[in-house]
Parts: structure tokens; sequence; C-alpha cells
């Protein structure tokens, strides 16, 4: 039994479009990026916006800092 050229082309392309979207799920979470202090209050999170204006070694992706006052700011608004 022969297939249709065009059948398997259609098969070729659905398989295709399947592997992609499982692709793009597992890789959907690594792209969402949720802002530091967003669980804050917003007066919190206007205070944490001015801190890190000033402080560029904070790092997003570990949450690590030297600045004193950004810990401090971490450490009383805990989730």
């Amino acid at each position: 039994m022969s297939l249709n050229p065009w059948l398997l082309i259609v098969i070729v392309a659905l398989v295709a479009a399947i592997l992609g979207a499982e692709l793009l799920v597992l890789r959907l979470p690594h792209r969402v990026r949720v802002r530091p202090g967003a669980w804050a209050p917003p007066a919190e999170q206007e205070r944490l916006t001015r801190i890190l204006a000033r402080n560029p070694s904070y790092d997003e992706r570990t949450g690590l800092t030297s600045d004193r006052e950004l810990a401090r700011w971490f450490e009383d608004n805990r989730p």
C-alpha cells in the first residue's frame, strides 16, 4: 500500500508542529521573568526600584547582592 505524497507531507508537517509545540511549552517557563519584589505592596515596589536603580551589582538570576539595604529589603519583604 502506497501513501499519497500529499498525505505524507501532511503527516510530517503535523508531527513537526506537535514536536515544536512541545518544545515551546517546555521552554516557556524559562522565558517568563517575574520582576523582583512583584509580591510586595506598591510602596515597597517603588522603594525597591529606587534601590535597584543605584545598585548595579544585583544579580536577578541568583538574587545575590552586596548591598546591605537591598538585602534588608528582601529580608523584610519575603513572600
